[in-house]
């Protein structure tokens, strides 16, 4: 029988005997288990910190969409204030403009929306405008089937300049003169595929034409004609794929934009001498302000 150690404790109640051997092995069993115990706690604390950091990147990448958004935003607002600075300044030299020729001496103490309510012209001016120069409808507005500009033909199908613009309008609907004038032409013209055509001579350069009208002519060429008056009746006829009226206006020969000129009116009267650049309105505002001197309110 092999020797074995014995570790004895003595104390006030006695003396106890322990086999070395079992301290040891009692000592590993606890060791493992503490070993064990830490393992197993790890491995939970890893999974929560894996976790977490699932957590933590899920709301990370969330952040960086919401960054790009507000980026994107950003840059879309510092676009804005940069595009309405432009419009400022382009709004404070056109206003310049329009106070030399009118008489009011551009200020600096003035902001833009108090300079912009000193321009403004008397109701005797404004008729001199709306008698001479086309603006209104000219038919009761029910929409576009043709704007101004490049399009492709609807039935030659090339592309090319619409000079005008194409309302709708049932047959036989009435067409008013814009402003005052004389007839240039009413009849049937063969060379420009608008059918029954009437051109209308208006003052100071301007000139409208009305297009596939039906061949009902009210006045002749020569005739004077005020504004308000029916002029024609809308047709079909020329190179037309249903009722409507070509309608346009020129200056000095250019092709405008007559939507600038329909609404136009009395509330939005200075509108139109920045929206139709291709006017000399500096020149007709001198001669306006020779027939009719304007006020100023100061």
């Amino acid at each position: 029988m092999r020797n074995r150690f014995t570790i004895t404790i003595s104390d006030v109640n006695g003396s106890k005997h322990y086999l070395l051997h079992k301290v040891i092995k009692r000592f590993v069993l606890y060791f493992i288990l503490f070993i064990f115990s830490m393992i197993v706690a790890g491995s939970f604390f890893i999974n929560f910190l894996v976790s977490e950091l699932k957590t933590l990147e899920e709301k990370k990448e969330v952040l960086l969409k919401k960054q790009k958004i507000l980026k994107e935003q950003n840059s879309d607002l510092l676009s804005k204030i940069d595009k309405k600075n432009r419009e400022y300044d382009s709004l404070k030299e056109k206003i310049d403009d329009i106070e030399e020729l009118v008489g009011i001496a551009p200020s600096g103490e003035y902001k833009i929306d108090e300079r912009l309510k000193n321009l403004k012209f008397t109701s005797a001016q404004q008729k001199f405008f709306f008698e001479n120069i086309p603006n209104g409808e000219v038919v009761p507005f029910s929409g576009y089937t043709g704007k101004f500009g490049w399009r492709i033909h609807p039935i030659l199908k090339r592309k090319e300049f619409h000079r005008g613009i194409d309302l709708k309008a049932k047959m036989m609907t009435p067409v008013r003169a814009p402003a005052d004038g004389v007839i240039e032409y009413a009849g049937f013209h063969k060379s420009s595929g608008f059918g029954n055509l009437v051109i209308l001579d208006h003052n100071f350069g301007f000139k409208t034409s009305y297009g596939h009208l039906s061949n009902k002519f009210p006045f002749k060429s020569g005739d004077f004609v005020k504004k308000g008056e029916i002029i024609a009746y809308t047709g079909n006829s020329g190179l037309s794929t249903g009722p409507h009226l070509h309608y346009e206006i020129r200056f000095i020969s250019r092709p405008l934009d007559p939507k600038n000129f329909m609404h136009w009116d009395g509330s939005n009267f200075e509108e139109i001498f920045k929206k139709e650049k291709r006017v000399s309105w500096q020149s007709l505002i001198k001669l306006m302000q020779e027939r009719f001197p304007l006020t100023k309110q100061q």
